[in-house]
């Protein structure tokens, strides 16, 4: 290293061990979380926070033992306390069915073309598309209203409705 390099990396090293970087620091991520939800953002917050009192009492002199002590302390409350938090505070957010084979099952549909049990020749239009069919059992007509039964990658296996 050169001597002008060194320098630099000195000042920064030494950065590191000064509690108001970690306290202004912590106190931004603390804030972000806010902007940015999750309960990710606030547990590192919160590690550096904790990073900053053990700078300031003295218990950490050290610049690689402060980043240790940040990571090991955000690691452990992100993995630990973020559990408990969303069981006392759950998402807004509403968990649906995603499983397009679970959601389509049992609508009824539109032959548009002859379906056969052999092939996707036919075609129902569903949802305002048309989609390739085939019949469960035999043949269904033109025309006739059916009932999806089961889903094949893109086709649709479909019998006729009474």
């Amino acid at each position: 290293m050169r001597r002008s390099e060194l320098k630099v990396y000195c000042i920064f090293m030494e950065e590191l061990t000064n509690y108001v970087i970690w306290l202004i620091g912590g106190s931004i991520l603390v804030l972000l979380e806010f902007l940015i939800p999750g309960l990710v953002v606030i547990f590192l917050g919160l590690g550096a926070l904790i990073t900053s009192g053990l700078l300031y009492i003295g218990y950490i002199r050290d610049p690689w033992l402060a980043i240790a002590c940040f990571a090991v302390t955000s690691i452990l409350m992100l993995v630990t306390l973020r559990k408990m938090v969303l069981r006392f505070y759950p998402s807004l957010s509403e968990k649906v069915e995603t499983d397009e084979d679970v959601l389509i099952v049992g609508k009824r549909a539109e032959a548009i073309s002859v379906l056969s049990a052999h092939d996707y020749s036919g075609r129902v239009k569903y949802s305002g598309t048309t989609w390739p069919a085939r019949s469960e059992a035999g043949e269904i007509a033109e025309g006739s209203q059916v009932e999806i039964v089961a889903q094949e990658n893109i086709n649709l296996v479909v019998r006729k409705t009474a």
